[in-house]
Order: C-alpha cells, then structure tokens, then sequence
C-alpha cells in the first residue's frame, strides 16, 4: 500500500476507534466522516487485514465494515463465539 493509502488508513482506523456502540458502519458513512473519497476507501477497507466484513448485518442493503481491533475490544461476547463457530470474524 502506497504511503497516501496508508495515511487514510490511520485516519479510517481513528475514526473506528472514536466510535462507541454503533462501530459498523457502509463505506459510505465511512467516507462522508472522514472526507476519503469513497474509491480509496473500498480498496483500503477490502484489501486491509485491519478491517473486517459482518456477515449478516447491512444497511440499506448495504454491507457493514469495521475495525479488527474495534470488533475485538467492543462486539458483545456471543458474537464472539458464534464468529468463532462460523470460523469468522463476525
């Protein structure tokens, strides 16, 4: 990843880490808040082992992403353990 990728990454992880229960979020809702244009998002966000797809959650038919280390520190613990029996993160 090139270095401008890799300072929007930092500023998509920060803004996930602002974030308090409502952490997933469209790619859309990602580049309106942090001002990314939204073809750099999708790639940073699909191609970065820091991000993670849900499986079954969507808005407005639209997938949701976040951070690894945010889906760790706050996802309820059954989430946890079903992601865990799916052999996913979510």
């Amino acid at each position: 990843m090139d270095s401008k990728l890799e300072s929007k990454k930092k500023t998509i992880l920060l803004y996930f880490e602002r974030l308090e229960n409502d952490y997933w979020k469209t790619l859309e809702e990602i580049a309106d808040a942090t001002k990314i244009d939204l073809a750099s998002i999708a790639e940073i966000v699909t191609n970065s082992g820091d991000f993670v797809r849900s499986s079954y959650r969507v808005k407005l038919g639209e997938p949701l992403y976040t951070s690894r280390d945010v889906f760790r520190d706050k996802a309820p613990l059954m989430d946890k353990v079903i992601g865990a029996f799916k052999n996913r993160i979510d």
